[in-house]
């Protein structure tokens, strides 16, 4: 390196793309559960990757994103068409519609109004709303570090949802990027886009600034989600296959009646108990010739085996009576 050459005229050769990337590297080390020795402690993404993150937490954490992606979608219409931050606005990233199809099926109809955002949440939306509506270089920061993430790591994330908490197109929809045939070329022309975009240096270092930021607050929500994760399934593997062979092979009648009241299937023609953990039974049921995965949740948050019983009482004498209304038992 020439004697009048400094470490930073070096970094600012580099390909923008290449500089964000450097800069935040140990932001994503830090938020990547899959990611060597410097990933954080166990929280969402852990109890993800390892089976244990129920699907209420999972849940929780789906409803967060939709707020975050909300405030950069909102952003990116004001931006449409621009010549700089348009070339970033793309309807193949969209992710809004996709998490309200999954909160939908996660929760309910009445979803919408079964979420809040967290504390740190709302700080994480009140940045975007102050930054990327206003300065192109700031909605470029917020979108290139959520959608860029959703196409590398996020993967990660859609798979094991799919493993371990059964989830398909409905719950784990926003990780599917069917308008994207390509993910890596996607990327590759994404970070071409950022190379060339029309930004001058101060307005670059501030980009970067901004990444660092949204990595900051996205890492505040997952601590925050963290703080109240539900302990992992206080039924051990043996209570769990005790209880769902006493259900399938004393019980298969009353099964079904659960199924068809209270899990919303009245026309299903047979079911069986496959799992259970604090927040709900699991169900294999028949519908029209085709097996399908549903969960009852229960009352409240069960911890110990002996409240299965009562609670599972209580699902088939609410069902039989939800049922005797419909003429269906």
């Amino acid at each position: 390196m020439p004697a009048n050459t400094t470490a930073e005229d070096d970094v600012e050769s580099l390909p923008f793309s290449a500089r964000i990337r450097r800069a935040s590297w140990s932001r994503h080390r830090a938020l990547d559960p899959t990611d060597g020795p410097q990933a954080r402690g166990p929280g969402v993404f852990d109890r993800l990757f390892d089976g244990t993150l129920s699907r209420e937490d999972y849940t929780r954490w789906h409803a967060q994103q939709l707020f975050v992606y909300e405030a950069i979608e909102a952003a990116g219409e004001r931006w449409r068409g621009d010549a700089v931050a348009g070339a970033f606005v793309f309807d193949e990233l969209l992710r809004t519609e996709a998490i309200e199809s999954d909160l939908e099926f996660l929760i309910g109809p009445d979803w919408r109004d079964r979420v809040a955002p967290l504390e740190s949440t709302r700080r994480y939306v009140g940045r975007i709303n102050a930054t990327a509506p206003v300065w192109a270089g700031g909605y470029i920061a917020h979108s290139y570090t959520r959608y860029l993430g959703d196409l590398s790591g996020g993967q990660a994330f859609g798979k094991a949802a799919r493993e371990h908490l059964g989830l398909e197109a409905a719950g784990a929809g926003f990780y599917r990027f069917d308008s994207i045939p390509d993910p890596k070329a996607f990327k590759a022309d994404y970070r071409s886009r950022l190379d060339a975009v029309a930004l001058g240096e101060a307005d670059r270092r501030r980009v970067i600034d901004e990444v660092l930021i949204a990595y900051d607050h996205n890492g505040a929500v997952l601590d925050e989600l963290a703080s109240g994760l539900a302990d992992a399934n206080p039924f051990g593997d043996e209570a769990v296959d005790a209880i769902c062979r006493h259900m399938n092979d004393d019980h298969a009648e009353d099964t079904l009646v659960i199924c068809r009241g209270a899990g919303g299937r009245p026309e299903a023609t047979a079911a069986r108990m496959t799992g259970l953990d604090g927040e709900a039974g699991e169900y294999a049921v028949t519908v029209g010739g085709a097996e399908e995965t549903i969960r009852i949740r229960w009352s409240r948050r069960l911890t110990e085996r002996a409240e299965v019983r009562p609670e599972v009482v209580r699902l088939f004498t609410e069902s039989k009576e939800l049922l005797r209304h419909t003429d269906r038992v």
